[in-house]
Parts: structure tokens; C-alpha cells; sequence
């Protein structure tokens, strides 16, 4: 009798518990797909390495998991508070009618129970068939071909959500246990009709908060704009710091001025019933400010993250091609009266006529100018944000036969100089179209006392190494003579291993490894095509699955929280409905009001959140582009379905529940 009455009771309140289900369901999905990811390789033609990032990602999510399980912990908390709130009236008749809190509690664990177990179950249906799409993701990564279809299903990634599951509901029980001890019969009976107070700042004060508001979220802007990304300095958290309080003062002081302005036009506050409506949203704001200035910043996050990382992918496997275009190379800080990498190998009877069917040696010089000098201070100015772009910064110079001699390796042809001219050579885009404006005007520069002028119109896109990003940033093609008694900046070997490149690479770092533990104070960095490929596909990989991970858990919490807090002020105000409906408010007039309200309260935060993004986005491109390109465009659009189907979609349940509220509150059609 005693189940039939809680199942009964989950049945009828359903719809109360829609947030709660789908909160949990999305939850569950969510926690399992990112844990089943070493169940993919089943899908997957996958070599050995591409296993062990797979294996090592599986483990970082897996530490991931740990926060997002206190995040999701703490949405049930919340959602459960709803439910109580929800239903304090009849939990009151229940102890009325001689029922102990012990059973209450007990009825309300159980039908808790009931929805948890359909949640969980949809939960990981749900997560099992999206885990295939994410095989899909994880093949696109990883540039490998899936194998012919096979279902999957990770016992323990379904193991490990079932434990998170039941340690959060047992939380849950526990909080509900607390609540219901905490509660006394007229609060339950009662609940409904005690109002919240919050003092708010006077007209005139707001106006002065929200003035300031926009001052300090320009300031941070700007501030964001000129350090950019380059170093997480005083400057960086300094704008940081600043958007958060801008962010805070912003709905601190939005409601009270929002509710003048309306207030002053009387011809569109009196009209229907705009005045219930706009006290309602205003009041709403002015209680959950604090809250909506949170949710305002994490989805800010989730849509830099969403957007940032799917897109890091791309850029940093789409250059791997260009900027790889030998073997290996090794590479040395110059100093005075340093002998050649050669010799210096030699020395230490390094292999290289072992592994190496031809390598090239050059060298990279201080060129006696300086970026002041080829660029006008209106650039100089406009991109002082960029990485190593001073303007007492000397420029990076190669002599012209090593240069062509680098274009002979990658089958290119070979340039020539006159005496009086000289080239600029680059792979990052960004300067590629810095130099287009010095170039085109003919830029002159004078070293040792000779003019000179370029011979292109633009720079020359070589890669100059082998690196995991483009690194030729800007290197001025120098005539032989004008760098004879230069400093060495840079000393390079570029190898390419004769075919069988595995073995070859394999002999190459374990030759240096040897070498470095026999002799203190030997090293030599290098990087080679494979471990290139490898780390830039671990490190893509892993960026674009915290990205999706933390960027889907922020947006559910953003919006499960917004639901909440929207049906928990229906539920508490019923009262408010209930003199409309005397009045004689039509229901399609309060179910307009309804959706005009919950909608104002949903995209206010993320109004706010994509004005902070579109800033956040430009600072970050501007970053990444200068180590290859950054394509904003798809991944944008990818972030808006996410935001339209999982924050579109708690708005609709949020407004077909309050809906339901109003509906058995007294109305019908």
C-alpha cells in the first residue's frame, strides 16, 4: 500500500519532477559517455600510440569526472529543495492527518527512487548511443577509419555511473531527512504565503551601479584586448577580476532601473498585464542576482570552451603537414665560439650517418634592425599584443644560401638577390598580413650603411624546422655578406631518416638519451615528425574533450539552476495566480505572461554571457592564430545547436511545468 501510494504519487507529479528527471538523465549521459571512451577502440583502427593517448585521456577524464560529480551533486540538492518547496502543503496534510516525518520522508525517498531509476536507466541508454557519435568525433581526431559497426557498451564506465549515482542519492536522502526535520507544520501549511524581502539601491543609485557596471566591463574588455593571451599576468587577472564585478553590478542594479523606465511609460506598463509581469521578472532578478551573475559567467565559459575547443583541434593538426617538413630537427641557443651541431654530435659519436640519408645545417643571426624599423607605429601600436612583437626587439635574419638551401630540401626553387634587395620568409598568417603593408609600399631598410628593398610584394611561406606549431614568425633573407660578422642566434639540423622512419627515429632519440645520461650537461632539444604528430593529436584530443566535457556539464547546471529557481518562484506565489483567475485573467493571457516571464529571466544571463563571449572569442583568435589558423565559423554554430537543444530545451520544460502549475491551480481552457 505504502509503494503504491509513493508510485502513485510519481505518477501524478511528474511533471513537478520533468527538471529533476532531466537533470539527472543529462547527468547520467554525460558521466558515461566521457567515461566509455576506452571501450572505443573497439570501433577504431588505432596503432599503439594512439592507444595510449586514448588510455591517458580515459584517466584525465576520469579525475574530470570527480568535479563534475560534486557540480551534479549539487543540481540534485537543488532540484530536491524544488520538489520539497513544491509540495510543502501537502507533506503538511500528510503530518495532519497523523503520518511521522520518518514516514513522510520515507515516501518521499521512495518516489525520489522511482524517477532516479528511470533516469538512470534513460541516463545510460541514451549515453550508450551518443558514445558512438562521440566514436565518430574521437575517428575525426585521430584521422583513422572506423571498423565495421559494432555496438559498444562500457561496463565499467556504466559501473562507475551507477556508484556516482547512488553516493549523490544517497546525499540526497540525507538532505531531504534534514529538510523535513528542519520544518515546522504551519511552515509547511503555510509556506506559500511568506514573502521574500530584499533591500535594492534607490532609482539614482542604480543608475550609478549600472553606469559603473558598464565602465568596468569596457575596461576589463579593453584591458583583456591589449595583454591578450600572452602571459597570465597581473594585467590578465586584473581584467578577469573587473568582468566579474562588472558582471555582478550589472544585474545588481539592472531590475530597479528596468522597473522605472516601465514604470514611466504608462501606456505599455498598464497595458494587459504588464505590470504583473515586469514586477514579477524584476523582482526575480533583484532575489536571484547573485546567481544570475554566476550562471552569466558560466556560460560565458561554456561557450569559450565549446567554441575554443572544438575549434584548437582543428589548428593544431591542420598546420602538422607544413610545419613538418623533415624528419627531425635538433636546435641550440647561440653562443660566442660555439662549434656546429655536427660537431658537437660527432663528439659524442652520435649515429648520423646511421639514420640519416641527408641533413642540412644553418643558422639564424640578430639582424642589426629592429621591428620599429620595417613596421610603422600604427601597427606597432595596433598588434602589441602579439608574442615577441617589441619594437626594440631585433629582427631574426638567414643568409640567402641556407635559405635556398632550405628550399631545395622542401623541393622548392631557389630565390636570388640582388645586392640591394631582400626578402621577408614567414608561416604565421598573422604576420603574413603584417608584412603585406611594408611590402606593398616598398619598405627600405638600411643595414651597413646600403639601402635596401624587398624584392616580393610578400613574405615567403616556408617553415624553416620541424616544430609543433608554425614558429617561423618573421626572418629577414639577408645577401651572404651582410651577415658575415653577425651573432648566431639559432643553430639548426634538419634530418631526413632514411624509409624506415620508425626505426630510424627510434635509434635517433635513444642515441641522445644515451648521450645525455653519460655526459652531465649534454642536451640538445629536438622534435621529430612522429612524436610531432603524436603529441599535437594527445594534445588536440584532450582539449576538445575537456572542452565538450566541462562545456556540456556548465550549460545543463546553468540552465537546471535557472529552472529551479524560475518554477520555485511559480510554486511559491501561487497566490499571485489565484487573485488573476478571480480577476478574470484569461488563461491565454497569463500563459503569455508566463513565457514572456521565464523567457526574460533564461536570456538575460546569456545576452550578457555572448556580449563577454564575442570579446572573449576575438582575444583568444588573435592568440592562436599566430601558431596556425583558427576557423571560428563552424564550431560557432556547433556551440549555438548545443545551447538551442540542451538551454532551449530546459526552457521549454520549465514553462510546460509552470504551466501545469497554473493549471491546477484553478484553470482550464
Amino acid at each position: 500500500m505504502f509503494f503504491k501510494l509513493s508510485l502513485r504519487n510519481a505518477k501524478r507529479s511528474f511533471k513537478d519532477y520533468m527538471i529533476y528527471f532531466l537533470t539527472l538523465t543529462f547527468g547520467v549521459c554525460i558521466f558515461y559517455m566521457f567515461n566509455a571512451l576506452d571501450a572505443q577502440q573497439a570501433m577504431l583502427e588505432i596503432t599503439t600510440s594512439k592507444l595510449e593517448i586514448i588510455k591517458n585521456l580515459s584517466q584525465l577524464m576520469g579525475i574530470i569526472s570527480i568535479f563534475v560529480a560534486f557540480i551534479l551533486g549539487f543540481l540534485m540538492i537543488y532540484a530536491n529543495h524544488f520538489l520539497i518547496r513544491r509540495r510543502k502543503k501537502e507533506l503538511g496534510l500528510y503530518l495532519t492527518l497523523g503520518m511521522n516525518r520518518h514516514t513522510v520522508n520515507l515516501l518521499l525517498v521512495i518516489e525520489s527512487l522511482i524517477i532516479a531509476i528511470f533516469a538512470l536507466i534513460s541516463g545510460l541508454v541514451l549515453g550508450t548511443f551518443l558514445s558512438h557519435g562521440l566514436s565518430i568525433v574521437t575517428a575525426q581526431l585521430f584521422a583513422v577509419d572506423l571498423k565495421s559497426f559494432t555496438f559498444i557498451f562500457s561496463s565499467s564506465a556504466a559501473c562507475k555511473s551507477i556508484v556516482f549515482f547512488t553516493i549523490l542519492f544517497v546525499i540526497v536522502i540525507i538532505f531531504n531527512t534534514v529538510s523535513i526535520a528542519k520544518y515546522k507544520l504551519i511552515d509547511l501549511l503555510q509556506g506559500e504565503k511568506k514573502n521574500e524581502t530584499l533591500k535594492m539601491p534607490n532609482f539614482p543609485l542604480a543608475c550609478f551601479f549600472f553606469i559603473l557596471s558598464l565602465v568596468i566591463l569596457i575596461i576589463a574588455y579593453t584591458l583583456a584586448s591589449i595583454n591578450g593571451l600572452r602571459s597570465f599576468d597581473t594585467s590578465l587577472l586584473s581584467a578577469i577580476l573587473l568582468g566579474c564585478i562588472g558582471t555582478y553590478l550589472f544585474f545588481y542594479s539592472i531590475a530597479g532601473i528596468v522597473s522605472k523606465l516601465c514604470i514611466k511609460y504608462k501606456t505599455f506598463y498598464y497595458k494587459n498585464i504588464n505590470l504583473f509581469i515586469v514586477n514579477q521578472v524584476m523582482s526575480k532578478i533583484k532575489t536571484h542576482h547573485i546567481s544570475m551573475s554566476v550562471i552569466c559567467l558560466m556560460l560565458f565559459f561554456t561557450i569559450g570552451v565549446l567554441s575554443t575547443g572544438l575549434s584548437m583541434s582543428k589548428t593544431l593538426t591542420s598546420t602538422l603537414e607544413s610545419t613538418t617538413p623533415y624528419d627531425a630537427t635538433l636546435y641550440v641557443w647561440g653562443e660566442e665560439d660555439q662549434d656546429s651541431l655536427i660537431k658537437q654530435l660527432e663528439s659524442y659519436n652520435f649515429p648520423l650517418n646511421d639514420i640519416a640519408k641527408e641533413y642540412l645545417e644553418f643558422n639564424l643571426y640578430q639582424a642589426p634592425i629592429h621591428y620599429s624599423d620595417l613596421f610603422s607605429p600604427e601597427i606597432m601600436a595596433t598588434y602589441s599584443h602579439l608574442y615577441n612583437f617589441n619594437e626594440d626587439l631585433n629582427l631574426t635574419a638567414i643568409k640567402l644560401s641556407d635559405f635556398n638551401n632550405i628550399l631545395k630540401y622542401q623541393g622548392a626553387t631557389p630565390i636570388t638577390l640582388d645586392p640591394n634587395e631582400y626578402a621577408i620568409s614567414s608561416n604565421v598568417d598573422t604576420y603574413i598580413n603584417l608584412c603585406k603593408e611594408p611590402l606593398g609600399l616598398q619598405k627600405k631598410l638600411t643595414i651597413s650603411g646600403q639601402d635596401l628593398s624587398p624584392k616580393y610584394r610578400e613574405s615567403l611561406n616556408y617553415s624553416l624546422e620541424t616544430s609543433y606549431f608554425t614558429s617561423n614568425q618573421l626572418t629577414l633573407v639577408l645577401n651572404d655578406e651582410f651577415l658575415v660578422n653577425a651573432s648566431v642566434s639559432s643553430m639548426y639540423l634538419n634530418i631526413n631518416f632514411f624509409n624506415n622512419k620508425e626505426e630510424c627515429e627510434a635509434l635517433f632519440t635513444q642515441s641522445l638519451e644515451d648521450i645525455g645520461h653519460n655526459n652531465q650537461g649534454f642536451f640538445i632539444p629536438y622534435t621529430t615528425k612522429i612524436s610531432t604528430y603524436e603529441a599535437s593529436l594527445g594534445l588536440s584530443t584532450i582539449v576538445t574533450y575537456i572542452g565538450i566535457y566541462i562545456g556540456f556539464v556548465f550549460l545543463i547546471a546553468s540552465a537546471a539552476i535557472l529552472a529551479l529557481q524560475q518554477l520555485l518562484e511559480i510554486t511559491d506565489h501561487t497566490a499571485h495566480y489565484e487573485i488573476l483567475r478571480k480577476l478574470g485573467v484569461p488563461y491565454d493571457t497569463l500563459k503569455r505572461s508566463l513565457f514572456t516571464q521565464i523567457a526574460l529571466y533564461f536570456f538575460t544571463p546569456l545576452s550578457l554571457a555572448l556580449v563577454h563571449s564575442i570579446v572573449g572569442l576575438n582575444i583568444t583568435n588573435n592568440f592562436i592564430v599566430q601558431f596556425g589558423s583558427l576557423s571560428l565559423g563552424v564550431t560557432t554554430f556547433i556551440t549555438a545547436f548545443f545551447l538551442v537543444v540542451i538551454y532551449g530545451g530546459y526552457f521549454l520544460t520549465t514553462y510546460i511545468t509552470a504551466k501545469n502549475v497554473i493549471l491546477n491551480n484553478g484553470y482550464v481552457r
